[in-house]
């Protein structure tokens, strides 16, 4: 009887062992029914204990760049990602996508991870919706990290526009620095285009459009990643259309919220270039504080990779 006892409790020793299921990188998200609805294609990376969701620009952008952006810290923490709906690998039909309905999908990830409170980053758009998400759901943030993040305010009052229409002429010199021409020059990319090649093309795309805007350092072009078929930009338009008519102002929301509220951003950042705007919003706010990376673009990773993963590390420590 000992012997028959022993046996049935190694068996079901087993058995629960067989059913742990294994970690996996990537998985899909159910927007609701997992027979009939889209479902968010998810990616996770990193082997540290603390999670972070993580949330890519756009809209209408995917997450590979972020894989790099966290490259330094992927021993440290552990990162979920996803493609936002009807980007890349999560297509939605154009009726399913708007600007509530990517907010409400961060919730669902959330819930899926089972997680009560997250630290949550976001990069571009993707700082915008980490904002409305953690305006939404405070009760869930444990802590904010936002990226070169679009405007926090919609629409900016006339003092920031007053700020924004004082970087326009240094801006403009920016966009037109004699560097971008050399690095065309350099691999002879100023032929026609119907002579380029077409990864000359592609190239003369990321140096003219991506490296002009949003690289301090035009000539790290080539570790750019992306673009072209990759980003969906029929989503930014659909999201666009479905913002809230009354606009937002996510720092009046956050500051009356106890969670630290890091904004990242560089200092030739074309959304704010010279970060006049971030820091009258961080100015007076205990929980918010405003780090600028120098000689960085919109790109922090691609420019100052080091300096980046320093700051992103500090900032995911807070308490």
């Amino acid at each position: 009887m000992f012997k028959l006892t022993l046996t049935i409790f190694f068996a079901l020793f087993l058995f629960q062992a067989e059913a742990q299921l294994p970690s996996i990188s990537d998985w899909f998200l159910s927007s609701g029914d997992w027979d009939k609805d889209p479902q968010l294609y998810v990616r996770e990376f990193g082997t540290g204990r603390d999670t972070v969701i993580i949330l890519h620009g756009g809209w209408g952008a995917e997450h590979g760049e972020l894989l790099t952006a966290c490259a330094g810290l992927t021993k440290e923490f552990h990162f979920v990602t996803y493609d936002q709906r009807g980007s890349l690998r999560s297509p939605f039909p154009d009726g399913a996508i708007s600007y509530d309905a990517h907010i409400e999908d961060v919730e669902r990830l959330r819930k899926a991870l089972r997680l009560n409170k997250i630290k949550l980053v976001g990069h571009s758009m993707g700082g915008l919706l980490a904002a409305a998400y953690a305006s939404r759901y405070p009760q869930h943030i444990r802590s904010l990290v936002l990226l070169a993040p679009a405007d926090l305010k919609n629409p900016l009052p006339a003092e920031e526009l007053a700020l924004k229409q004082e970087q326009s002429k240094k801006l403009d010199e920016f966009f037109n620095r004699p560097e971008v021409q050399r690095e065309l020059e350099r691999y002879k990319l100023q032929r026609p285009n119907e002579e380029l090649s077409s990864i000359e093309r592609t190239s003369k795309f990321r140096i003219n459009v991506f490296g002009r805007r949003m690289l301090y350092d035009v000539s790290n072009w080539s570790k750019i990643m992306g673009g072209g078929a990759l980003y969906k930009g029929n989503v930014y338009e659909l999201t666009e259309k479905t913002y809230p008519k009354e606009g937002w102002d996510y720092v009046a929301v956050l500051e009356k919220q106890s969670f630290p509220v890091s904004i990242i951003t560089g200092d030739h950042d074309f959304i704010d270039f010279g970060n006049s705007v971030a820091k009258k919003w961080v100015a007076g706010r205990k929980q918010f504080t405003f780090t600028p990376i120098k000689n960085a673009g919109h790109l922090l990773w691609v420019d100052q990779p080091d300096a980046l993963t320093k700051e992103l590390r500090t900032q995911l420590n807070r308490k």
